[in-house]
């Protein structure tokens, strides 16, 4: 169990509309999240892979595991 997960593909919004949305929002709400530190190098790294910072990285995924690869759940 000491090997890393595989390096999955970068993310990509899937819609139009999903990136529209995000455009709308302001993201003015701060989340402090205590990490180990192999856990936010391999963010480090996939967020690289993906030309974005961690924190827009993290952004995305919480927004695709919450409203789905396809669109913005109509929220």
């Amino acid at each position: 169990m000491s090997e890393r997960p595989t390096v999955h593909a970068p993310l990509r919004l899937a819609s139009a509309a999903a990136i529209e949305k995000r455009r709308r929002f302001k993201c003015d709400r701060d989340v402090k999240l205590h990490l180990p530190e192999a856990l936010y190098d391999d963010l480090a790294r996939q967020a690289r892979a993906d030309s974005r910072a961690v924190s827009e990285y993290i952004r995305v995924l919480l927004e695709r595991h919450l409203y789905g690869t396809v669109g913005t759940g109509g929220h």
